[in-house]
C-alpha cells in the first residue's frame, strides 16, 4: 500500500499511527462498535462481553481499536 492509501485507510477506520502503534479516535471507536454489533449478532462471545462494558470502559476501547486494526489489515 503507498504512503497515500495507507493514510487514507487510516482515516477510513478512525486510526491514527503514534510512536507507539495504533491510536483509536472517536471515528474509530463509533465504527468500530457497530461492527462489534454485527459479530454480537453472529454469536461472538467476545464481542458480546466487550459491548456490555460502558463506552468509557478501557477495555471496550482496546477490543473497538483490534477490531479496527483487523479492518485495516483486511486492506492491506
Amino acid at each position: 500500500m503507498i504512503p497515500d492509501e495507507r493514510q487514507a485507510a487510516l482515516e477510513r477506520h478512525g486510526l491514527r499511527e503514534t510512536p507507539d502503534g495504533y491510536e483509536l479516535l472517536l471515528r474509530g471507536f463509533q465504527r468500530a462498535s457497530e461492527r462489534a454489533l454485527a459479530l454480537r449478532a453472529q454469536g461472538d462471545r467476545e464481542a458480546a462481553w466487550a459491548l456490555a462494558l460502558g463506552p468509557s470502559d478501557e477495555r471496550r476501547w482496546e477490543f473497538c481499536r483490534c477490531v479496527a486494526l483487523d479492518a485495516l489489515s483486511r486492506e492491506g
